[in-house]
């Protein structure tokens, strides 16, 4: 695990909202690269800590998106409303040298920021992004129709005890491909305390309105043109039309690298949407790659 004498729970500022952030090795700030990793839809920034074990002593920053983890904010009505918080986020920080390491929404985020922050971002890692092939953005009324409501928001919210929270998920899709220890980390980081236990740091109005949002997205298939750096999209068992819906299956377009000036395809059908929890060594590997670093650490 991570060491915590490296770690520094930081907030900026953004607007109304205040974006919480896991920031580990400060004093390698400026030596080197420095790692920026967003989350998936109902997480948070600790999901990432079985990743960075495995890397050797670099300044990361892990952020808590909207509404998630440690950091405020309610419902949101556009994707773009996250891309432009992290942009402010990165420039609030004065963060630079950038290595972007983005997982399914936290992808798409990230693609906006560097968009936004060209010259601040130095290479891309998407990690299976929900960034989807134009075909399923134009059947949009079809797929996400307006005014249904996403089943998470009838989430379980409050629990006794982490170790409740583990035993409920332990055994339940997608939670039981996680590592061991990536569902604890999910579980302990994502309950804040309440009064009379404990309580999702992501409220279940929040997270469903995330993934009723998918497709107000569709606006940054019009700026990949723009992104020069390079950028390795990693890719899991792809989702089709039937299978719309299985968070278990990558909703990644195919077609994404290729539609990049710089692109590099990384397609595993043996891993799932959830990789980076799956499989952290894995991912890893390619954030040591996109950052130019010494070989990963064993597991």
């Amino acid at each position: 695990m991570p060491e915590t004498s490296t770690l520094h729970r930081g907030a900026c500022q953004i607007g109304d909202v205040t974006l919480s952030y896991v920031e580990r090795h400060a004093d390698e700030r400026g030596q080197g690269p420095t790692l920026l990793f967003a989350h998936a839809t109902g997480f948070h920034a600790r999901i990432w800590d079985q990743v960075i074990s495995h890397l050797p002593a670099v300044h990361s920053v892990c952020v808590d998106l909207h509404g998630h983890g440690q950091s405020t904010g309610g419902p949101f009505s556009n994707w773009s409303e996250l891309g432009d918080e992290v942009s402010e986020f990165i420039q609030s920080l004065g963060l630079s040298n950038l290595v972007c390491i983005g997982h399914s929404l936290g992808g798409h985020v990230l693609t906006q920021a560097t968009v936004q922050n060209p010259q601040a971002v130095g290479s891309l890692l998407l990690v299976d992004p929900v960034i989807m092939n134009p075909e399923i953005y134009a059947l949009a009324e079809t797929l996400s129709p307006k005014g249904a409501q996403h089943p998470a928001a009838q989430r379980k919210r409050n629990f006794t005890s982490v170790q409740e929270m583990v035993d409920r998920f332990r055994n339940r899709s997608p939670y039981s491909l996680f590592t061991p220890q990536a569902l604890q980390d999910y579980c302990q980081h994502g309950l804040l305390p309440t009064e009379g236990g404990l309580t999702l740091a992501c409220p279940p109005e929040v997270e469903a309105s995330s993934y009723m949002l998918p497709m107000t997205g569709a606006f940054i298939l019009d700026h990949l043109d723009q992104i020069a750096c390079p950028v390795t999209v990693l890719r899991g068992h792809t989702m089709d039309l039937k299978s719309f819906g299985d968070f278990t299956r990558s909703p990644t377009w195919p077609g994404l690298a290729d539609a990049l000036p710089n692109g590099t395809d990384v397609h595993r059908p043996d891993l799932s949407h959830f990789m980076p929890m799956q499989n952290p060594a894995f991912v890893a590997d390619h954030v040591a790659r996109a950052a130019l670093l010494d070989q990963v650490q064993p597991a």
